[in-house]
Protein backbone atom coordinates (compact mmCIF):
# COMPACT_ATOMS: atom_id res chain seq x y z
CA UNK A 1 0.00 0.00 0.00
CA UNK A 2 1.22 3.48 -1.22
CA UNK A 3 1.95 6.24 1.94
CA UNK A 4 0.17 9.09 2.40
CA UNK A 5 1.89 12.11 1.68
CA UNK A 6 2.04 14.70 4.10
CA UNK A 7 0.25 18.21 3.31
CA UNK A 8 3.58 19.79 3.75
CA UNK A 9 5.11 17.61 1.53
CA UNK A 10 2.99 17.97 -1.37
CA UNK A 11 4.85 18.98 -4.20
CA UNK A 12 4.20 23.23 -4.77
CA UNK A 13 4.51 24.49 -8.68
CA UNK A 14 4.55 28.53 -9.05
CA UNK A 15 2.08 30.64 -10.07
CA UNK A 16 3.36 33.64 -12.14
CA UNK A 17 1.12 36.65 -10.03
CA UNK A 18 2.51 40.23 -9.54
CA UNK A 19 3.45 41.63 -6.22
CA UNK A 20 0.45 44.35 -4.67
CA UNK A 21 0.95 47.54 -2.48
CA UNK A 22 0.73 46.23 0.60
CA UNK A 23 -1.80 48.66 2.04
CA UNK A 24 -4.37 47.44 -1.16
CA UNK A 25 -3.41 43.57 0.18
CA UNK A 26 -4.67 45.17 3.93
CA UNK A 27 -7.75 46.75 2.58
CA UNK A 28 -8.67 43.45 0.84
CA UNK A 29 -8.17 41.59 3.62
CA UNK A 30 -10.60 44.08 5.70
CA UNK A 31 -12.67 43.80 2.75
CA UNK A 32 -12.50 39.86 2.73
CA UNK A 33 -13.31 39.92 6.76
CA UNK A 34 -16.04 41.87 6.83
CA UNK A 35 -17.82 39.78 4.11
CA UNK A 36 -16.71 36.15 6.03
CA UNK A 37 -17.69 37.80 9.67
CA UNK A 38 -21.07 39.32 8.55
CA UNK A 39 -19.84 43.09 8.95
CA UNK A 40 -20.45 43.69 5.54
CA UNK A 41 -23.91 42.11 4.23
CA UNK A 42 -23.70 41.31 0.63
CA UNK A 43 -27.10 41.01 -0.87
CA UNK A 44 -26.15 38.89 -3.68
CA UNK A 45 -25.27 36.20 -1.00
CA UNK A 46 -27.63 32.81 -1.91
CA UNK A 47 -26.32 31.18 1.23
CA UNK A 48 -23.77 28.86 -0.56
CA UNK A 49 -19.81 30.16 -0.82
CA UNK A 50 -19.50 33.29 1.18
CA UNK A 51 -15.83 32.79 0.24
CA UNK A 52 -16.65 33.37 -3.81
CA UNK A 53 -18.75 35.76 -3.11
CA UNK A 54 -15.94 37.77 -0.46
CA UNK A 55 -14.09 37.54 -3.73
CA UNK A 56 -16.23 39.29 -5.92
CA UNK A 57 -16.79 42.09 -3.43
CA UNK A 58 -12.95 42.55 -3.45
CA UNK A 59 -12.76 42.49 -6.82
CA UNK A 60 -15.75 45.03 -7.02
CA UNK A 61 -14.87 46.96 -4.34
CA UNK A 62 -11.13 47.64 -6.20
CA UNK A 63 -12.93 47.80 -9.84
CA UNK A 64 -11.66 50.87 -11.12
CA UNK A 65 -9.41 52.29 -9.44
CA UNK A 66 -6.03 51.80 -12.01
CA UNK A 67 -4.94 48.00 -11.48
CA UNK A 68 -4.47 46.05 -14.05
CA UNK A 69 -6.33 42.85 -14.52
CA UNK A 70 -2.95 41.18 -13.37
CA UNK A 71 -3.11 42.69 -10.11
CA UNK A 72 -6.27 42.41 -9.48
CA UNK A 73 -6.10 38.89 -9.62
CA UNK A 74 -3.06 39.19 -7.55
CA UNK A 75 -4.88 40.97 -4.56
CA UNK A 76 -7.55 38.41 -4.48
CA UNK A 77 -5.80 35.54 -4.61
CA UNK A 78 -3.06 36.52 -2.05
CA UNK A 79 -6.35 37.75 0.26
CA UNK A 80 -7.71 34.33 0.06
CA UNK A 81 -4.61 32.94 0.27
CA UNK A 82 -3.27 35.08 3.50
CA UNK A 83 -5.86 33.30 6.29
CA UNK A 84 -4.29 30.07 5.58
CA UNK A 85 -0.70 31.69 5.30
CA UNK A 86 -1.41 33.28 9.19
CA UNK A 87 -1.79 30.00 10.31
CA UNK A 88 0.88 28.05 8.63
CA UNK A 89 3.01 30.76 9.94
CA UNK A 90 2.58 30.85 13.62
CA UNK A 91 3.99 26.94 13.38
CA UNK A 92 7.47 28.34 11.39
CA UNK A 93 10.32 29.68 13.79
CA UNK A 94 11.25 32.01 11.00
CA UNK A 95 7.99 33.86 10.38
CA UNK A 96 6.13 32.96 13.48
CA UNK A 97 7.50 36.17 15.53
CA UNK A 98 5.66 38.56 12.93
CA UNK A 99 2.40 37.21 14.18
CA UNK A 100 0.60 37.28 17.75
CA UNK A 101 -2.77 36.23 18.73
CA UNK A 102 -5.00 38.88 21.29
CA UNK A 103 -8.58 39.05 21.78
CA UNK A 104 -9.40 40.90 18.59
CA UNK A 105 -7.69 38.13 16.56
CA UNK A 106 -4.41 37.92 15.13
CA UNK A 107 -1.48 40.43 15.05
CA UNK A 108 0.87 41.30 12.26
CA UNK A 109 3.73 42.84 11.80
CA UNK A 110 4.18 45.26 9.06
CA UNK A 111 6.89 43.73 7.71
CA UNK A 112 5.14 40.65 7.47
CA UNK A 113 2.28 42.48 5.47
CA UNK A 114 4.96 43.52 3.09
CA UNK A 115 6.08 40.16 2.84
CA UNK A 116 2.95 38.67 1.95
CA UNK A 117 2.04 41.56 -0.75
CA UNK A 118 5.10 40.55 -2.54
CA UNK A 119 6.10 36.64 -1.65
CA UNK A 120 5.77 33.90 -4.16
CA UNK A 121 2.35 32.10 -4.74
CA UNK A 122 2.17 28.60 -5.34
CA UNK A 123 -0.23 26.06 -6.71
CA UNK A 124 -0.75 22.79 -4.57
CA UNK A 125 -0.91 19.31 -6.00
CA UNK A 126 -4.33 19.32 -4.31
CA UNK A 127 -5.13 22.50 -6.78
CA UNK A 128 -5.33 25.23 -4.38
CA UNK A 129 -2.97 27.89 -3.86
CA UNK A 130 -1.21 29.16 -1.21
CA UNK A 131 2.06 31.04 -0.22
CA UNK A 132 5.33 29.85 -0.38
CA UNK A 133 6.67 30.07 3.31
CA UNK A 134 10.18 30.35 1.96
CA UNK A 135 9.49 33.34 0.06
CA UNK A 136 7.69 35.04 2.73
CA UNK A 137 10.81 34.37 4.97
CA UNK A 138 13.42 35.54 2.29
CA UNK A 139 11.22 38.92 2.22
CA UNK A 140 11.37 39.25 6.17
CA UNK A 141 15.12 38.87 6.28
CA UNK A 142 15.87 41.57 3.47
Amino acid sequence: MPQIQRYDDMPRHAVDVVAVDPALLNFGIDVFQAVMNGAMPVGEYDGDDLACTGMNVIARQIGGHGLTLEEEASLVLRVVAFGDLVSQAEGDSRIAAHIGVSADGYQITPAFLHAAASADIVRRMDGGFGYDLDSVAARLVH
